[in-house]
């Protein structure tokens, strides 16, 4: 009889045991898996994402303006006082497309020197439609459209502030008859740039 209760009491004793140890384990897992969901405060890959937006679009980099080889001003359509500089920088031709880049340089009596002013302010409230003339061989060149996309800088997310300059660039087919140079058509209310030399 007494051995019997030695017996039971051994079982009792290693099944507690082994509940222990279970729940121990249990525990650890349930812990470890809590630490490893994501926190409801934690960035998601949509909130990275979109600060870089929010970066890209808030803050540019400076503009070298030593590469510009003319200069011309014009004022913004429907406003005196505001004026904005244009500098070219470069016509390039790569492959099957040629890529115009010039730098805008706003001087805003209407605004403040740390408001934001876009491309699209520049234009008074439209995008460049700047135009490549080829008077010899009776053509101009547009900037490529693809199915509604533009190939040019973002004229509303691009912007800068009072007397800093800022980038525009588009994307134009390449030249059909081996041309040396363009006339640019910037804006209608400016003069023409000239005999603007294209690199290769």
């Amino acid at each position: 009889m007494k051995r019997s209760l030695v017996l039971c009491s051994a079982g009792i004793f290693a099944l507690t045991l082994l509940t222990g140890c279970s729940s121990s384990s249990d525990e650890t897992a349930a812990d470890a898996s809590s630490a490893n969901a994501p926190s409801s405060n934690a960035p998601t890959a949509s909130d990275a994402a979109q600060s870089s937006i929010d970066a890209s679009t808030t803050s540019q980099a400076p503009v070298d303006t030593s590469t510009v080889i003319a200069t011309n001003e014009f004022t913004v359509p429907g406003h005196k006082d505001d004026k904005v500089t244009v500098g070219i920088q470069s016509l390039k031709v790569e492959g099957k497309t040629m890529t115009l880049q010039y730098v805008l340089t706003p001087d805003f009596s209407s605004v403040s020197d740390s408001e934001s002013i876009s491309i699209y302010d520049m234009f008074s409230n439209n995008s460049p439609h700047t135009t490549l003339v080829d008077r010899e061989n009776l053509k101009e060149y547009r900037v490529i459209s693809d199915t509604g996309r533009t190939w040019a800088s973002d004229s509303v997310l691009t912007s800068t502030i009072n007397h800093e300059p800022v980038i525009w660039w588009g994307v134009y087919a390449a030249p059909e008859d081996g041309n040396e140079s363009f006339d640019i058509r910037v804006i209608d209310s400016m003069p023409e740039f000239n005999d603007v030399p294209v690199t290769r």
